[in-house]
């Protein structure tokens, strides 16, 4: 390496080692640029609010610079080589973005409105090598910037630059992106099916505009990384556990409607002792009998202020803008009163407060029912982050923030701490978790088409009468069985199980096992390989195959209940009725068809499973289960659920009041 080559990569090490940047920002940004190699040429980023995107951000820049040769490193004319987007057209943002990232020489920062200019000026000659997107989640909405241009300039004219897109909550673009693209094969099936080709023609365009909107676009390879935090990172998550997060429902999400939720946010603020601050949002239009009502209450005119510029019904003088609250703050900290701050719902909710004013936090309400985003990008996101606040209290959609935790574990589970994951699932999992917590959508905008009722198709429902660990021994000849079990239905299920493995000879490696023909029908079989074992990627709501399987047989051991259709798991029009018996295989001959890492289980883990169930180690373990009595109340249940009407989820507006919500003090 050349002397000079040298200076300038220190200059950059110095960046990333510096008091700029915490250590666990530094291994989020390393993770992600490792990602983007090969054919990979997309990372989303998912980081919870406050968790130090800016400096993910920061340390990227700084990654890309060390990756240059020595050569274009001492190239001045080569300084610029990365791109960072703001995704809405706000200067404030971009101001603050500039600010975060001004340690970066080779950086240049812009957003989608300028994107042409920013190329144009700043990056001639050498087009970006990189390009950073903050806040990706706003491409699901539908009145929002989409990625079109992007991915049209990264195709046509810049083939070898990267794109990272960074949001705490991207789900909604992720979610978006790949529905509408499903939508318009199922309209293309449908043309094809009925043979019209007008319909035919519209569902190739819509599939084809979805796919070049999606930041899933698939000849991009498209990858996953969440940003695991910190133990000082005080979050959501903590918050609920903590129970800091106050459900507000129906009327009494109206911070103007009577409720015990509002009286004991009144009386927390008016008890605090010594200075602190309360932030408030309210209903566009709202604003000024929020700070009525507060005044009604005994709380001082001047300690109320309302954040924001030409909001309606708000005089001129009563505007206090976020940098003037912020000196008002400083003040109050002088003499140790209190203050609260009202904002509106639309209102910018990427407000950096500090960790002073953190600290200081007593509440927040917000009156946000629509979406998970929504919710958690606004008042209790503000108050995420690195600070020593424990006991600040959360008053809004309770449910939208244990949704919105939900997804964090999900992530945190599926995403391994060394490589970006996959998307396989994903959507799926975003309906169950949007059905799950009663919210009717991921971002604001949206509609998650889920079915709030979903038909049960696995209605007759049967107990598990017990199960049996069973070693294959498929090497030998001639096995007698009966020393594990005395019962004819898994003595017979042993036996057609262990013919579909030797029916040629030795065993080899499949990945497309079946137990064919009507004698056979009765067994439902699951062909466990090295990506389904304990890959947390392919994780249903029991768990991985192991953790499933130690699930089901402890609760049988412990003489706990456990239902058979659940251990079933019946797919493509099965019924857990048909099935007398369902077996779960670990072996070292099956492989998942996937491209994964890890496609067939090694010895070692077919033999942790055998040591659990104290059988004799073998390269082929059968645990199976089998079906016991029917369960008649469960089976009324289900039929009753299946007889409600069904309702679609539907997503508008981000808040449910008018602008003609009265006043009631």
């Amino acid at each position: 390496m050349n002397t000079k080559a040298q200076k300038h990569r220190e200059l950059v090490r110095s960046i990333l080692q510096g008091n700029a940047l915490h250590q666990h920002q530094v291994d989020a940004a390393t993770k992600v640029f490792d990602s983007l190699t090969g054919n990979v040429r997309a990372v989303v980023t998912a980081a919870e609010m406050q968790a130090g995107k800016s400096g993910i951000s920061l340390a990227l820049c700084c990654l890309q610079r060390l990756s240059l040769s020595d050569l274009a490193i001492c190239d001045k004319k080569q300084l610029k080589d990365t791109l960072y987007l703001v995704t809405m057209p706000d200067t404030a943002l971009r101001d603050q973005a500039e600010e975060d990232l001004k340690l970066a020489k080779n950086v240049v920062v812009s957003n989608f409105v300028n994107f042409d200019k920013a190329l144009e000026q700043d990056f001639k000659g050498n087009p970006p090598k990189l390009i950073i997107i903050d806040e990706c989640h706003y491409g699901s909405n539908f009145s929002a910037v989409r990625y079109s241009k992007i991915f049209d300039y990264l195709e046509q004219e810049n083939d070898k630059c990267k794109v990272v897109f960074i949001s705490a909550t991207p789900f909604g673009a992720l979610y978006g992106a790949e529905t509408e693209y499903q939508e318009a094969l199922e309209l293309q099936q449908e043309a094809e099916v009925e043979d019209d080709k007008e319909l035919l023609s519209n569902a190739q365009i819509a599939a084809e505009k979805a796919l070049k909107d999606s930041i899933l676009r698939r000849d991009f390879n498209t990858r996953l990384v969440f940003h695991k935090t910190s133990d000082e990172y005080y979050g959501v998550r903590e918050m609920l556990k903590n129970g800091k997060v106050k459900g507000l429902k129906d009327d009494s999400r109206n911070f103007l409607y009577p409720s015990t939720q509002r009286n004991d946010f009144i009386q927390q603020f008016q008890n605090h002792q010594g200075m602190g601050w309360s932030l408030v949002r309210v209903p566009a239009g709202l604003a000024m009998e929020a700070k009525q009502f507060l005044i009604s209450q005994g709380i001082d005119e001047i300690s109320v202020y309302i954040l924001g510029n030409n909001l309606a019904g708000v005089p001129e003088d009563e505007h206090c803008s976020i940098e003037r609250f912020k000196k008002e703050f400083d003040d109050a900290q002088l003499f140790e009163e209190k203050l609260i701050a009202i904002t509106v719902a639309g209102a910018r909710a990427g407000i950096n407060f500090g960790a002073m004013m953190k600290n200081n936090l007593i509440s927040t309400w917000d009156s946000t029912v629509a979406s998970v985003a929504a919710v958690v990008q606004a008042n209790i996101g503000r108050a995420c982050g690195y600070h020593g606040n424990n006991f600040s209290t959360h008053y809004t959609n309770s449910d939208a923030a244990e949704a919105y935790g939900c997804i964090l574990d999900h992530l945190e589970k599926t995403c391994s701490e060394y490589v970006a994951s996959d998307f396989d699932g994903l959507k799926d999992f975003f309906e169950d978790v949007c059905q799950e917590y009663h919210v009717n959508g991921l971002d604001v905008g949206l509609t998650v088409k889920y079915k709030k009722r979903r038909p049960i198709g696995d209605v007759e429902t049967y107990k598990t009468d017990g199960f049996v660990a069973v070693p294959a021994k498929l090497l030998e000849e001639d096995v007698n069985f009966s020393q594990y079990t005395k019962d004819t239905d898994y003595l017979l299920a042993i036996d057609i199980i262990r013919k579909e493995f030797i029916s040629k000879g030795a065993p080899t490696v499949k990945g497309n096992r079946a137990l064919r023909g009507d004698k056979k029908n009765w067994i439902k079989a699951h062909w466990v390989n090295g990506d389904s074992f304990d890959n947390p990627e392919k994780a249903r709501a029991d768990g991985t195959q192991k953790d499933k399987t130690k699930l089901y047989t402890q609760m049988l051991n412990n003489g706990e209940y456990l239902e058979y259709n659940r251990v079933v798991a019946p797919g493509s029009g099965e019924k857990s009725e048909n099935k007398k018996v369902t077996a779960a295989i670990f072996s070292i001959y099956n492989i998942s068809r996937r491209n994964v890492a890890k496609k067939i289980m090694t010895p070692e883990d077919v033999w942790e499973m055998c040591d659990y169930f104290d059988v004799e180690r073998d390269d082929t373990l059968m645990v199976i289960y089998k079906r016991g009595e029917k369960d008649a109340q469960r089976t009324a249940a289900k039929k009753h659920h299946n007889e409600q009407p069904e309702q679609s989820g539907n997503l508008g507006n981000e808040t449910i009041f008018s602008e003609t919500t009265k006043p009631t003090y």
